[in-house]
């Protein structure tokens, strides 16, 4: 679920420039190496240290370009947005078309219907969703935020006050908030390898856990460790089991890890052998399961 702005111009517009215009300080566009850059078809988010927590989209398209929020956007995330909207009808001298309008609007027809009124109304949409599919059926949603994918699932919704939409909203905008803004200088992140299982012919992505430095261990469906010349896959839901101190958790199922001495790593490594056995056993045991219902994976992304 989203809400689009879109303003029509061929004027091509720096970030740089729209950041001069902004009346915002510490504003940043996720993974963006030069702000002397035009906005492109690129989609850098725009966001504000534990304040956002999707952050807004912003691209040029054909002659478009388009801003837009998704849902359990926070509040600093509809400003954001509205003052982006603003910046650029100013910079193009374009009107701006809001997604619930069949024609363009001039600024200040802008100003006086979005506003901090319209945040109040729009910022609570589709936290039903999240209120049902987590908290009546158990399933992870997973969220494009501003640095990476969040995952919500039953232990973050346990946390929450499930009592009205607002409290959840704000109980949920506040976990992330708190959470997402990890130190990316000091946790290296390790590519994800895409394989294919050769028993079940799935396509895969593993993750390695490194023995030396910091590192974030983001969602794959395996996690691989090693001995020397020895390797072990375990499946990713499994990490929890052999979770130290020097895991901490940063959504659902994702951890920043702290550098683990040999000794640390070495019986985390034996105790992920005792896992990958038991899990083997297991698949062993169920070659012809009951059919059940498959848990499904809801994905938010923009």
């Amino acid at each position: 679920m989203s809400f689009y702005f879109t303003i029509q111009s061929e004027k091509e517009i720096t970030y740089r420039q729209l950041i001069n215009e902004l009346p915002l300080e510490n504003i940043e566009f996720g993974h963006l190496e030069d702000i002397d850059d035009y906005i492109g078809e690129n989609n850098y988010k725009a966001f504000i240290k534990n304040k956002s927590t999707r952050g807004v989209n912003l691209s040029h398209r054909e002659q478009n370009y388009s801003v837009s929020l998704n849902v359990i956007a926070s509040e600093a995330d509809f400003e954001i947005a509205l003052h982006i909207v603003e910046a650029l009808s100013k910079l193009t001298e374009a009107e701006i078309l809001p997604e619930d309008r069949e024609t363009p609007i001039d600024i200040v027809t802008f100003r006086n219907h979005y506003d901090k009124n319209w945040i109040e109304e729009e910022k609570y949409l589709g936290v039903s969703i999240f209120l049902d599919k987590i908290g009546n059926d158990g399933d992870t949603l997973e969220i494009a935020c501003c640095y990476m994918s969040y995952l919500v699932g039953p232990d973050i919704h346990k946390k929450l006050d499930a009592g009205s939409e607002k409290s959840y909203y704000e109980g949920l905008v506040g976990y992330i908030n708190s959470t997402q803004f990890w130190d990316r200088e000091k946790y290296h992140i390790p590519s994800i390898i895409r394989f294919t299982d050769k028993d079940t012919g799935e396509d895969k992505e593993l993750v390695l856990l490194y023995q030396n430095g910091n590192q974030f261990l983001s969602k794959a469906d395996e996690v691989v460790l090693s001995d020397g010349e020895s390797r072990i896959k375990i499946p990713y839901d499994k990490i929890k089991l052999l979770a130290t101190e020097k895991f901490h958790l940063v959504d659902e199922k994702q951890y920043v890890v702290d550098e683990l001495t040999d000794e640390e790593y070495k019986n985390i490594y034996l105790k992920a052998v005792e896992i990958s056995s038991v899990n083997k056993a297991e698949n062993t045991t169920n070659l012809n399961p009951e059919i059940r219902s498959p848990k499904k994976w809801w994905e938010f992304w923009k």
